[in-house]
């Protein structure tokens, strides 16, 4: 195992876990009624949950030294992305459209060109 890799597996997901707890505990009832809302909503799942997940599988990967987790978590994380970047331009209005369609066609040049 690779101390150095679990030290960062332990940062990059410790201290945001804990933050988001502390800011948790502090909110009023109606607040952390709307926060499970928001967290286990449809969009929410499929857009930052997929991303956060695909970070995961990407953190493991020097830990257990496994490249099919870098793989997933690489697919978990551009699907994420795409579905947020789809959902943004549905609700954007059309000035915006044209922004995000191109940013959505840069995405995918990109990916597809490594």
């Amino acid at each position: 195992m690779n101390i150095d890799a679990i030290a960062r597996l332990v940062l990059m997901l410790g201290i945001p876990a804990f933050m988001m707890w502390r800011g948790y505990k502090k909110m009023s009832e109606e607040e952390r009624n709307d926060v499970k809302t928001d967290f286990t909503s449809k969009r929410f799942i499929s857009t930052i949950g997929l991303v956060t997940l695909g970070w995961v599988f990407f953190l493991l990967r020097p830990i257990f030294e496994m490249t099919w987790m870098e793989t997933i978590g690489v697919a978990l994380l551009s699907i994420g992305i795409m579905v947020g970047i789809v959902l943004t331009w549905l609700d954007a209005s059309s000035k915006w459209k044209k922004t995000i369609t191109l940013l959505i066609a840069f995405s995918i040049l990109l990916w597809t060109n490594k």
